[in-house]
């Protein structure tokens, strides 16, 4: 439609007596009708994007979950990182407890999507690190409805599986931890190895750069660490060695780690062949936390790649997410050591103990620690 065939709206005219709100009001009715027949506006409409999500789960359940599915099992755990049977457990507890993942309809009747397809694309992301705008045209999915998916996913798994999956060691655990790690490494008392993992994170904002920059990195890093001893959380499950009581286990640590008495390090440079044995154990003892974070990385890409978030928040939940979905696993496939979730009595360490800082970070119980694992050590046949 050209110029010179747009409709010609008449205005009245107003007398003087008229008021200027009679007249403002007529002036709007008449753009708005111009724009109308124009088809045009001054503001960019919001356009809508038909998403056959019916069709899209249709697909996805001929894939996956039907009675002969195109996809068998190896399949679905090499694309989803977990078994069949497990995904839906986690999907059935979500729609239980969190009704956002409920299919249902808007205002004009569309239904929307199931909580089948909700959870598999935040799971494609966690699994594959990509783009929120890479699902939009195989799958339907928006670019912000998958970044919904994400969050409100990490939220509802951290709700229901956190306390269990990202506990600290019970008296039962550390039980089963000691006789786990004594049996394969040789170390009595010994509670596990302790590390930290850098995540990169590419979008942080100016004012935190500070604060997450290292001198190591080219880009600051959120770092993933947890010591439960720190936080006076961690139960009172002694151990003996050489005839000499300890009160709680202790951490395997590298040299950064302070001289506390739940850190055990080994020798810089060790002399005597008792050492070179302390040494050569703790070493390969400490490559089991060195696989668990490869492992990490590998099952879950998001880690692997710089974080695209702003909000730091929505990155710790992410972390916690994988590492939560991770012990979810090993416990699904049976590869948990302590797979029984047995509580404690509430016990608060340093309201019952006021010198349990004093007694935590004691050099001298360090010391006398590694003396006597070097001893025990020493009476093992072992090539150094």
């Amino acid at each position: 439609m050209y110029d010179d065939e747009l409709p010609v709206y008449i205005i009245p005219e107003f007398s003087s007596s008229s008021s200027s709100g009679g007249f403002e009001f007529l002036a709007f009715v008449a753009l708005a009708a111009l724009e109308e027949d124009t088809g045009s506006s001054s503001t960019n409409p919001r356009r809508y994007i038909w998403r056959d999500r019916h069709s899209t789960h249709e697909r996805l359940m001929n894939m996956y979950f039907v009675d002969e599915p195109m996809f068998e099992d190896d399949v679905f755990r090499q694309r989803y990182r977990m078994s069949r049977r497990l995904f839906l457990k986690i999907v059935e507890d979500i729609t239980t407890a969190f009704p956002w993942f409920r299919s249902s309809a808007n205002a004009a009747c569309i239904r929307g999507f199931s909580a089948i397809q909700k959870c598999m694309f935040a799971l494609r992301q966690l699994a594959y690190g990509n783009l929120a705008d890479n699902y939009d045209e195989g799958l339907s999915f928006s670019t912000r409805t998958t970044r919904e998916c994400l969050d409100n996913f990490c939220i509802a798994i951290k709700y229901l599986y956190g306390e269990e999956y990202l506990r600290s060691p019970t008296s039962h655990d550390v039980a089963c931890l000691y006789e786990a790690h004594e049996s394969r490494h040789h170390f009595p008392g010994m509670i596990g190895s302790i590390d930290c993992n850098h995540w990169s994170w590419r979008n942080c904002p100016h004012s935190l750069r500070g604060q997450y920059h290292w001198g190591d990195h080219d880009r600051p890093t959120i770092i993933l660490e947890f010591i439960p001893e720190v936080n006076g959380k961690s139960p009172e499950y002694g151990f003996t060695v050489n005839g000499h009581r300890y009160d709680r286990g202790y951490y395997l640590g590298d040299g950064i780690y302070p001289l506390w008495s739940c850190f055990l390090k080994a020798y810089a440079y060790p002399v005597a062949r008792k050492e070179k044995v302390l040494k050569k154990l703790q070493e390969s003892a400490r490559k089991d936390v060195e696989r668990a974070f490869r492992l990490l990385n590998n099952k879950w890409a998001i880690i692997e790649r710089p974080a695209r978030m702003r909000d730091k928040e929505k990155i710790i939940n992410e972390m916690y997410v994988c590492v939560i979905l991770y012990n979810m696993i090993l416990k699904d496939d049976g590869n948990a050591i302590s797979p029984v979730y047995i509580r404690d009595p509430p016990n608060d360490i340093r309201a019952t103990d006021p010198n349990f800082l004093y007694r935590l970070r004691n050099e001298e119980t360090h010391y006398m620690l590694r003396r006597e694992i070097t001893e025990h050590m020493g009476d093992l046949d072992i090539d150094v």
